[in-house]
């Protein structure tokens, strides 16, 4: 069976609605005897197709005939493990929430005490260095040392949305990582930092590529360098890529868990963190509430990373 999604304008916003529709019948999903409920329900006559039906029986076409449903990735209940999508209800809410953070309270409070940490070590190097296009190139052991720490804090967030999705190997690298840029769209996020208003937003995760997954990310590729090559790559431990670093730790927070997290609201990243783009996900991405599946609830179902091995 296959589920699609629908969406319309109404005098308070927009709205939506879940339907199954396979073969010659659509039912509206959440309806409580659908083939009696005007509008819930549709069956194709003789030599016609389900959408002719829709066509023939709604106004809901748009007047250059294009479809209103798209078809969804999800069944009602699913979602990936340890990635934040838009619901159903507000599929424009971007980026919306994790079912599973529930069960990942303890994760995502450990998650925010570091962040919480690296955001004070942060402000404190910025008394002394102030932050600003032209002191971002400033390096220094302080520097290097929050670099260090915010790079594995980062990759321990990266990890941990892989082995949830069932990925499981010995050791990771960044060519297995990489593949989190498009099943997260990382690269969409964006952050201003009101404490500084003077600096440009910064997005950390722009550009990553399969095609060099280390060294297109910058920050990241700094952080090996200094970690490995104190007395030769020294000067590559940077405001810049400190700001980066720990501007990807929060993006990576919010990406597995929304900010509508209770953990998110009541913190002081909110604050610090000020999130000025968010990516955009399609309608066939958003998950989909458990309608009529509530004793069933919301179910795990992994990503299904490729090339990772």
């Amino acid at each position: 069976m296959s589920y699609y999604i629908r969406t319309f304008s109404t005098l308070n916003g927009s709205n939506s609605q879940i339907w199954k529709i396979e073969n010659d019948v659509a039912v509206r999903v959440g309806v409580t005897n659908a083939e009696q409920t005007p509008g819930a329900y549709f069956k194709a006559a003789p030599g016609e197709t389900i959408w002719d039906a829709i066509r023939r029986e709604s106004p809901w076409y748009e007047p250059n005939g294009q479809c209103p449903f798209q078809k969804t990735a999800f069944q009602p209940g699913e979602y990936y493990p340890r990635m934040a999508r838009p619901i159903d209800q507000h599929p424009a809410e971007s980026p919306g929430w994790s079912p599973g953070a529930q069960k990942e309270i303890n994760v995502v409070a450990i998650a925010l005490g570091q962040l919480s940490v690296l955001m004070r070590q942060l402000n404190r190097i910025c008394q002394t260095v102030h932050p600003a296009e032209q002191t971002f190139d400033t390096f220094g052991h302080e520097i290097r040392n929050f670099l260090i720490l915010a790079c594995t804090e980062v990759e321990t967030h990266w990890r941990g949305v892989l082995v949830a999705n069932g990925v499981s190997k010995n050791n990771f690298n960044t060519g297995d990582y990489v593949a989190l840029r498009e099943a997260m769209r990382l690269d969409e996020y964006a952050v201003n930092f009101p404490n500084y208003p003077w600096l440009a937003p910064l997005s950390p995760f722009n550009g990553w590529s399969q095609a060099g997954p280390t060294k297109t990310l910058k920050w990241y590729e700094a952080y090996n360098a200094v970690k490995h090559n104190r007395e030769n790559e020294f000067e590559r431990a940077t405001l810049r890529h400190a700001f980066e670093a720990a501007t990807a730790c929060a993006i990576m927070l919010v990406a597995q868990f929304g900010l509508r997290s209770e953990g998110w609201r009541r913190s002081e990243m909110q604050s610090f963190f000020q999130f000025s783009s968010l990516p955009v996900w399609p309608l066939s991405e958003v998950y989909i509430y458990p309608y009529g599946e509530q004793s069933k609830g919301w179910t795990e179902v992994s990503f299904g990373f490729k090339n990772i091995s």
